[in-house]
């Protein structure tokens, strides 16, 4: 039989062929293919783990491969199909006559326990032309997302030979279903499968009428949330700025087929989807602590694992005291936001992985937080605001669509009812089909994502707004980017207009919520 592992490395994984040899001689257990410690350690789990469910490890020299021998091996997910190789090759289970893709975790009595990268595995073993897979149960709807091969959940190595192996008899010496305490149901998998629904990123909870006695800060959420524009907030402590950033996942749409599928990927690579989970639906908001490493935020570490930008793909990135953010951390946002994903170089590859994300960064206006607030005192000097604001960059901030001023808002505004993220939304969703069907064929689905090749094509303005843009050019010094920005922005207000060509009043709209930043001297500090 043969019988393959997955190795969680980079988005796209590695398939792990598993080669079992047992020969006469002093009894032995040895793994190579450069396995990490917990790889190592599963030789005690498979050995305990098999005899306990009721079959005999072999009393002799075991010796078992994971090839390639150059791929790096880690995590306990091994464990199953180290066993199965065993128990395939002492013959103790019937063989299944064609390829195997196994993962989980063993305990010492047998029971197989989850493990992270199911969804990982299935698609990769898929493209390899396998189509049969064994996960844990808990694993069994996020395996099954993709609606392809063969794919059984199994609690324990007993099980595994009567739900998946399709002998029709055990094999003389191995357990029965009762013997290895697990039910004999073929329809078991099925039933619980269609228990599960699609679930939740994590996103976080509230609605959009939450924002209140803020009109300027609402209308620009809006317009980024229907054009997938990069937005920036700053304002004094206390005025509503991570309020308004944790309401604007409500006003995106649902995940895509495709999307959900790269979404709930990355979430099972880094281990973060539940017991029970399918695909993820909704975008996920991601809000890392500005002490993070810069591992924990972009990705990588000893095992390559998703940072928080891959986690937040296809959702909102939302960076609170950005300027507290470390400097290599900000200045590694430029490529994804650019690209829509980052690259993690390492001496033995370089691995990548989705990070098409909108970026919300929220910032006081000084360190102290008083700047310009009435009443207070700053105590900042002007090196303080520089060293504050010049961790930010120019490059950056070119790439930031929407800035917006927030203020406090008086008592009685924060009375009066406001709008709820449905009716929103829907407005969102009408803006973002107009999107759909102008750039279908093209790789990017909303307007803050048009190529600068391409703005020209699908920005077209009349011969009032090229006069406006022009007298703005040189009154701020815009560099072609933010002028590129200005339009991609004029584009996704037309949309919410359901208009069909860009208008001087849109772009000025468009120019008024890029403006803040490209006159303040302390953006262009060198």
């Amino acid at each position: 039989m043969e019988v393959y592992a997955f190795a969680p490395t980079g988005f796209e994984g590695g398939l792990v062929r598993v080669e079992v040899d047992i020969r006469r001689g002093l009894p032995a257990f040895d793994l190579t293919g450069l396995p990490d410690d917990a790889v190592r350690e599963s030789r005690d789990r498979v050995r305990a783990a098999i005899r306990n469910a009721g079959f005999e490890f072999p009393l002799d020299r075991v010796l078992v491969n994971l090839a390639p021998a150059d791929l790096r091996k880690s995590g306990a997910s091994f464990d199953l199909p180290i066993a199965l190789g065993i128990l395939a090759e002492s013959g103790q289970v019937p063989e299944a006559g064609r390829p195997v893709l196994a993962l989980g975790e063993l305990g010492l009595g047998g029971d197989i326990r989850p493990a992270r990268g199911a969804l990982p595995a299935v698609a990769a073993g898929l493209s390899a032309g396998i189509e049969d897979f064994a996960v844990p149960r808990e694993n069994l709807a996020e395996a099954r997302s993709l609606g392809r091969g063969r794919v059984r959940g199994v609690s324990s190595l007993g099980e595994f030979c009567v739900l998946f192996l399709p002998a029709g008899a055990l094999a003389e010496g191995a357990p029965c279903p009762e013997c290895a305490g697990t039910p004999a149901d073929p329809d078991a998998d099925s039933r619980t499968a269609a228990s599960w629904t699609a679930q939740d990123a994590g996103g976080p909870e509230g609605d959009f009428s939450d924002i209140r006695g803020q009109p300027q800060l609402r209308r620009a959420l809006e317009v980024a949330a229907a054009g997938g524009h990069h937005v920036l907030l700053f304002g004094p402590p206390g005025v509503g700025k991570t309020l308004a950033a944790r309401r604007l996942p409500t006003l995106l749409p649902d995940l895509s087929g495709t999307a959900a599928v790269d979404v709930t990927r990355i979430h099972s690579l880094a281990g973060l989807l539940g017991p029970g989970t399918g695909l993820l639906r909704r975008p996920p908001f991601r809000s890392p602590h500005h002490g993070a490493s810069a591992e924990g935020v972009v990705g990588g570490g000893r095992c390559a694992r998703p940072g928080e930008i891959s986690l937040a793909h296809g959702g909102v990135l939302f960076l609170d005291e950005a300027p507290e953010f470390r400097s290599d951390i900000l200045q590694a946002l430029r490529e994804p936001t650019e690209e829509g994903k980052i690259s993690i170089a390492r001496a033995e590859a370089t691995l990548s992985f989705p990070a098409r994300f909108q970026l919300v960064l929220a910032a006081n206006p000084c360190p102290c937080g008083s700047l310009g607030r009435p009443g207070a005192v700053c105590l900042c000097s002007i090196q303080d605001l520089r060293r504050y604001w010049k961790k930010l960059g120019g490059p950056l901030m070119d790439r930031i669509d929407i800035r917006v001023p927030v203020k406090p808002a008086p008592f009685r505004d924060l009375q009066a009812p406001e709008e709820p993220s449905s009716a929103v939304r829907l407005r969102v969703e009408r803006a973002r089909r107009i999107q759909a069907e102008r750039f279908e064929g093209l790789d990017c689905e909303v307007n803050g994502r048009i190529p600068a090749g391409f703005v020209g094509r699908y920005c077209p303005v009349d011969a009032t707004t090229t006069a406006f843009l022009d007298r703005q050019s040189e009154a701020l010094g815009l560099s072609s980017r933010a002028l590129h920005s200005i339009l991609r922005v004029s584009r996704t207000i037309a949309d919410l207009d359901g208009a069909a060509s860009i208008s001087l009043r849109h772009a000025e709209e468009a120019a008024e919520l890029r403006r803040y930043g490209d006159e303040d001297p302390f953006w262009r500090i060198p």
